[in-house]
């Protein structure tokens, strides 16, 4: 039986991370913290490393959905469940992965 009090803190603990990271790459992609340079070199290497930090910005993001969206699972008892076969998801990938919604199979399936 899963202690979902235990992954539930996990969660928020994970989503208010992620959410400072979140803050974080915000603030360095609006400049707040270093202004744009004026010379050409500085500036084309700064805007490659906005790509970057727009990547990053955006995996972040994609895991708070996700985190929330195990939190709903919690409350409406299907956490832990596979959304794609229905089996449950063994203990040891939701303590790796607590967000996840596909057991070990079908993430593989997915990836392929």
């Amino acid at each position: 039986m899963l202690n979902l009090d235990n992954y539930r803190q996990k969660l928020l603990s994970l989503r208010d991370e992620y959410s400072q990271r979140i803050d974080a790459l915000q603030k360095d992609l609006q400049h707040q913290q270093v202004p744009l340079e004026k010379d050409s070199a500085e500036l084309a290497s700064q805007l490659e490393n906005e790509d970057v930090l727009e990547a990053l910005d955006g995996e972040a993001r994609g895991i708070v959905v996700q985190i929330n969206h195990a939190l709903q699972c919690i409350e409406d008892g299907s956490y832990g469940i596979c959304s794609s076969c229905g089996e449950v998801i063994s203990e040891a990938r939701l303590n790796a992965v607590p967000y996840t919604c596909l057991c070990i199979d079908c993430a593989e399936d997915q990836d392929r």
